[in-house]
C-alpha cells in the first residue's frame, strides 16, 4: 500500500499543476497565442534540453548497451495497438472520418507532456533515460503512421503534406541523438553550458502540466460526453495498454525501473497532437478533443492502483 498511497501524492501533485493550468484558462491569463507560444518553446528548447542533461546525466554505457530491449518493448506494444483498435474499429463500425483518430487514441500515449512528469515524480530522475527512449518510439509513430491515418481520414485537409522521416530532424530527437553520442563518447559538456542545459531543462514538468490544464480547459468540459467509441478507447488506453507492456516487459527480460517506466508511459492518455492534427487534416477533431480531455482526467484515477500491480 506504500506505493499506492506514493502514487496518491504524486498524481495529486501533477493533478494541482494540470488544475493550475485549467484556472490561468479560465481567468484569461492563458489564451491561444499563450499556448502557441509555450508548445513552441517546449518542444524546440525545453524539452531538447531536457533530453541532453537527463540522458548525460543518467544514462551510462552498460545501460545504453542493454537499451535495445527497453526500446524494442514501446515499438512492439504500440504496433500491436494499432493493429487490435482497427479489429475494434471494424467492430464498432466507425466512420472514415473517425477512423484514424480512433486508431492514434488507442495505440499513442502521451509521454512528453503528461508521461514524463507522471514519470519523474513517481520514479524520480533516475527514470529519465527509460523516458527518452520510450519517447522516441512513440514519436517514430506518431510523427509517420498516426499523422498518415489521420490524414487519411480528413474529408478537406489543406494542411502540407510531410516526408515520413521528417521526425528524425525535430529538435528532440536530434537531442536524443545528442544525449545518446555524448555518453557513447563520455564527452563531459563545459560547466556553464551544462548548467544552461539543466535549468532549462527542469521547467518541463510544471509548464507541460500547465499546458495540459489549459488545453482542458479550451475543450470544455461541459463538451464532454462518453459514447462506446470513447468508451472502448479508455479500455484500450487503461486495460489493454498496460496490460501489453507487463506481458512484453515479461517476454523480452525487461524489469526493475525500465519496466515501471515503460508501464506508466504506455497507461498515459492520449498524445494531444491528436486533436491538432484532427484539425488540421478534416478528421472528427471534437471525437479527438473528447478523448485527450476524458483520458487524462481518467488517467489521474488510473495511476495510483497501476502502482499497486508495479
Amino acid at each position: 500500500m506504500e506505493s499506492f498511497w506514493n502514487a496518491v501524492q504524486s498524481v495529486t501533485v501533477i493533478l494541482l499543476l494540470t488544475a493550475t493550468g485549467y484556472f490561468c484558462g479560465a481567468k484569461g491569463w492563458m489564451n491561444a497565442q499563450s499556448k502557441a507560444f509555450v508548445s513552441k518553446f517546449l518542444m524546440t528548447l525545453a524539452v531538447p534540453c531536457m533530453c541532453v542533461s537527463g540522458l548525460r546525466g543518467n544514462l551510462t554505457r552498460e545501460m545504453l548497451a542493454g537499451s535495445l530491449r527497453v526500446l524494442a518493448v514501446p515499438f512492439i506494444c504500440s504496433a500491436a495497438g494499432f493493429v487490435l483498435s482497427y479489429l475494434a474499429a471494424r467492430l464498432l463500425k466507425l466512420p472514415k472520418k473517425q477512423l484514424g483518430v480512433f486508431l492514434v487514441m488507442c495505440s499513442i500515449s502521451n509521454a512528453m507532456f503528461i508521461g514524463y512528469p507522471m514519470c519523474t515524480e513517481l520514479f524520480g530522475d533516475a527514470c529519465i533515460p527509460y523516458v527518452m527512449l520510450y519517447y522516441f518510439a512513440n514519436t517514430c509513430f506518431t510523427q509517420t503512421l498516426a499523422m498518415w491515418l489521420i490524414r487519411r481520414s480528413g474529408e478537406s485537409g489543406d494542411a502540407p503534406k510531410r516526408h515520413p522521416l521528417a521526425f528524425l530532424v525535430s529538435p528532440t530527437v536530434l537531442a536524443l541523438f545528442l544525449g545518446i553520442a555524448l555518453v557513447l563518447l563520455d564527452i563531459q559538456l563545459p560547466p556553464f553550458l551544462a548548467s544552461y542545459i539543466r535549468y532549462t531543462g527542469s521547467v518541463v514538468s510544471p509548464v507541460a502540466l500547465l499546458l495540459a490544464g489549459y488545453i482542458i480547459y479550451e475543450l470544455g468540459l461541459k463538451n464532454l460526453r462518453l459514447d462506446k467509441t470513447i468508451l472502448t478507447m479508455l479500455c484500450f488506453r487503461f486495460l489493454l495498454a498496460p496490460a501489453s507492456y507487463l506481458l512484453c516487459c515479461a517476454a523480452l527480460g525487461v524489469d526493475g525501473l525500465a519496466r515501471a517506466t515503460l508501464v506508466v508511459e504506455g497507461t498515459m492518455p492520449v498524445v494531444t497532437q491528436t486533436v491538432v492534427a484532427a484539425s488540421q487534416y478534416g478528421a472528427d477533431e471534437q471525437l479527438a478533443a473528447e478523448g485527450a480531455a476524458l483520458s487524462t482526467l481518467a488517467s489521474f484515477l488510473v495511476i495510483p492502483v497501476l502502482m499497486l500491480v508495479l
